[in-house]
């Protein structure tokens, strides 16, 4: 099939329409046709003339940035995921260090807190075992707030806990609160992990190494249980 110069114009959008639609159907039409394929893409002599080599170009520059926005992204989320196991995994060997249940409550609000990067870090215990039907105050308050079905939960605080943050509860705005449970007389607690930042614990993220962190904080309870320090 040869090409021979024409002059014509459509002026019905229809039969451009319907034009472009058959070319994106049948795309070979195009290709397997020498003449028409060389006129198409012939460097432009005028301005409506349009270079398919340079929307190829373009094109690829597009996606080969998106690609190393996307690689940037994967990058800069390994190296947060990264930090955080590194601060978790110093938060964990300060926790092992602890000689009393005492001792336990200072590491957790200081060194652990900052480790963590968090305001304040506290423990709470029980002094009834769990799944017991009648608790202590304590014990009600942590059935609602971490229930066996949902041990670990993150996101915003809209509520000032005094009797957990005492004056630092006014500045509270996000926190991470998991479920203990230790020792042969099934006592259970809770891990209160808090922050000022609205964003430091969110409902999206993942909660695998508060609840790693949380399995540590109740095998050193159970050794102080067992050493009758609780």
């Amino acid at each position: 099939m040869a090409y021979t110069e024409a002059s014509f114009a459509l002026e019905n959008p229809q039969e451009l329409e319907f034009i472009r639609n058959f070319l994106m159907q049948n795309p070979a039409f195009v290709k397997e046709d020498e003449d028409l394929l060389a006129r198409i893409t012939q460097c432009p002599d005028t301005g409506n003339v349009v270079s398919l080599e340079e929307l190829a170009r373009n094109r690829m520059l597009k996606e080969t940035h998106k690609a190393k926005s996307r690689f940037a992204q994967i990058v800069e989320t390994a190296r947060k995921n990264y930090e955080s196991q590194i601060r978790v995994q110093e938060a964990i060997i300060a926790v092992l260090d602890a000689r009393s249940i005492s001792d336990l409550r200072e590491i957790l609000r200081g060194h652990v807190a900052f480790s963590l990067a968090a305001d304040s870090c506290e423990l709470v215990i029980s002094q009834t075992p769990a799944y017991s039907e009648s608790m202590d105050k304590i014990g009600c308050v942590i059935e609602r707030l971490v229930p066996v079905e949902r041990s670990v939960s993150l996101g915003t605080s809209d509520v000032s806990r005094t009797w957990l943050y005492g004056e630092k509860a006014p500045h509270i705005r996000s926190e991470a609160l998991a479920r203990l449970e230790f020792g042969t007389s099934n006592r259970f607690g809770m891990l209160a992990i808090a922050s000022s930042d609205i964003n430091c614990f969110r409902q999206d993220m993942g909660n695998e190494l508060i609840t790693f962190f949380a399995r540590v904080v109740e095998r050193v309870l159970a050794r102080f249980e067992h050493d009758g320090e609780i």
